[in-house]
């Protein structure tokens, strides 16, 4: 395939709009993947029956994965609901074997500077403008309270809001916000700093791609001033749950005023106003982020604060920061890397809080563009990827091999379901049966294919070397290396045949809805395969209408059958989301609500750090 031209200017433009959505799927990263696209028809496609009605369940094939391939985690006796995290703290002796220590209760102590690692910097921290991956959602859970946000067993809770109420049996919902609640700078928190978030965000080119697919064109019917404390919100779908799509940065609320002065000087973007425990002193980008105390914290009374400062700091080599944290020079880092994550656990003193349940890594592939609007061509790719050795060499032990987009141990995983990687000996006859149909897009008897990836960047290389080195039989591959801004670009114009990527593992399956719906293809698609199936979309929104977790379970189980059958992702592994933290640093897991619910600790390495004392 050859790269097909983006003027300058415009790429550039795209490269913006597109890096929230990159961000939302918390893509890439030093060691990670990152990309999403659309589809329309391809050349031959296999079909899948719909899930029959709850009393007669549909049966799924059944494929054995290769035997070499490493055993996953054994599911849990009951499965999960919600990706929650695994605690190990590790703290190796002279002898140099880890043990796992009893969780001492000392008493909380107030006072102190947390200070923390992250692995890249972000453009500004606006939730209205600017694009939050793990770097920005560290810096900006204390400054914002979200709306909504998740409890351990990851259901929604109310948070800076007070209440919501469905209306109409959930085709609208009304959220109540508490009373008394100011925002640093002593202005009253209300109904109209909501309706005023909500239209900056639908006002940006980035923040709005994962806000407008869910309201209707009249912006005016999509939220609604009822009373100086009251909004309510009318999505297009009706929801059986709709605070949790407001848990991320989405359910951030700034000032009217500040946002109206911030659309006037983006420099405010680096210094948001917020509602939350902790307020921004200093801000030197990609050096220093210096959070402090709240003294006039609204929920002071009811929540206990105890550090008086964190300071953030970007270190792009995550290795470099797990050794600053067993050094002792950094408290706390976030990471999915594997060797940051193996020198974690390897370091003395130090404790990690891991999560293999919140997001996978895997190849995609184009079903719009040659070859790959063939299913024999996708098939192929499928039988030729060796995933067993992509888990060995490249996640290194930390993370699972991977077939579906939900970790064994969830109860929307799908058993039956099994990733027809490791079998070479299928891709051989699909691979001479297109070629004999399509020999220009063939040479030497193999199919000619690009995989792009973004860089410089040595672990890439080593995947995509890895990945060429099981295709190469039956596949010609070019290797195109990209800038991450073009690469994304590339990906959400439809600029590509195969990429590797990083996406899904969030608390809900609905909230990864939009990378695999049919309205996210466009020119510009968040369904980066662009494989639109209208009987998916049915049944996702049916799933999203109601709280019966029968049916919803089913549902997600037929759609792990649909998209295996359709072959256009490739799974290697569930990925390891990592914190990790010096053995003084207390209640990373255990942080509560305004009204004492205790909280998710570490999705897609989010964690909130409100409540995080230091011993």
């Amino acid at each position: 395939m050859t790269a097909r031209p983006v003027h300058k200017r415009c790429a550039s433009w795209l490269a913006v709009l597109l890096a929230f959505a990159v961000v939302a799927a918390a893509c890439g990263g030093d060691d990670g993947d990152g990309g999403e696209a659309q589809p329309t028809q391809a050349v031959e496609t296999t079909e899948t029956a719909a899930p029959a009605a709850p009393d007669e369940p549909a049966e799924a094939p059944v494929d054995d994965d290769g035997e070499e391939a490493p055993a996953p985690a054994e599911p849990e006796d009951e499965p999960l609901v919600a990706p929650v995290d695994t605690t190990t703290t590790t703290t190796p002796p002279d002898d140099g074997e880890a043990v796992v220590e009893a969780p001492a209760e000392p008493e909380p102590q107030f006072g102190g500077t947390l200070k923390v690692a992250v692995e890249a910097e972000s453009d500004g921290l606006n939730p209205a403008a600017n694009n939050f991956a793990v770097a920005a959602y560290v810096m900006t859970y204390p400054v914002f309270d979200p709306v909504a946000y998740w409890n351990t067993q990851g259901q929604w809770i109310p948070y800076l809001a007070e209440s919501f109420t469905p209306i109409n049996d959930g085709q609208s919902w009304q959220m109540k916000l508490r009373e008394g609640v100011r925002f640093h700078d002593g202005t009253p928190l209300g109904a109209d700093d909501v309706i005023a978030t909500f239209n900056a965000q639908l006002a940006d080119p980035i923040v709005s791609l994962a806000v407008r697919p869910y309201y209707p064109e009249d912006i005016s019917e999509a939220l609604v001033k009822i009373d100086d404390l009251t909004v309510q919100f009318n999505p297009l779908d009706k929801f059986g749950f709709f605070p949790q799509f407001i848990t991320s940065q989405l359910g951030m609320i700034a000032p009217s005023e500040w946002l109206a002065a911030a659309a006037d000087d983006p420099e405010l973007n680096q210094y948001p106003i917020g509602t939350g425990p902790f307020m921004i002193e200093e801000r030197k980008q990609d050096e220093v982020t210096v959070l402090v105390r709240n003294p006039d914290y609204w929920a002071a009374d009811i929540t206990d604060i105890y550090l008086d400062r964190i300071e953030v700091y970007p270190i792009t080599d995550p290795v470099i920061g797990a050794e600053r944290v067993a050094a002792g020079d950094i408290d706390l880092t976030v990471t999915s890397n594997s060797d940051a994550i193996l020198t974690l656990r390897d370091s003395e003193g130090v404790q990690t809080i891991e999560n293999v349940r919140s997001s996978e890594d895997f190849a995609m592939m184009n079903i719009e563009m040659p070859p790959f609007d063939d299913i024999r061509a996708r098939k192929a790719l499928t039988h030729a990827t060796d995933r067993d050795a992509y888990v060995a060499l490249i996640r290194q032990g930390v993370s699972p091999p991977a077939d579906t987009m939900f970790h064994p141990d969830l109860i929307w995983h799908n058993p039956d379901v099994k990733q027809e990687s490791n079998m070479p000996e299928l891709a051989g006859p699909l691979v001479d049966a297109y070629c004999a149909d399509f020999p220009d897009n063939c040479s030497g008897g193999k199919i000619n294919i690009e995989l792009q990836y973004s860089g410089p960047s040595v672990a890439q290389t080593r995947i995509a070397e890895l990945l060429i080195d099981s295709w190469d039989p039956f596949f010609n591959v070019t290797e195109q290396e990209l800038l991450q801004d073009d690469h994304i670009t590339e990906v959400a114009l439809g600029f590509y045949n195969v990429v590797t990527w990083r996406q899904f593992g969030a608390v809900d399956p609905d909230n990864d809805v939009l990378w695999i719906e049919c309205r996210s293809i466009s020119f510009i698609s968040l369904n980066w395969p662009r494989d639109c199936s209208p009987e998916r979309d049915a049944l996702m929104y049916e799933q999203r209408a109601t709280n019966d977790l029968d049916r919803r379970v089913e549902i997600w189980h037929w759609i792990q059958q649909d998209l295996k059958d359709s072959y256009t992702y490739i799974f290697f592994n569930h990925a390891n989301w990592t914190i990790g933290a010096g053995d003084h640093v207390q209640n990373i897991c255990g942080q509560t609500s305004p009204d004492g619910v205790e909280l998710f600790c570490n999705n897609q390495g989010r964690v909130q750090l409100h409540q995080v004392w230091l011993s």
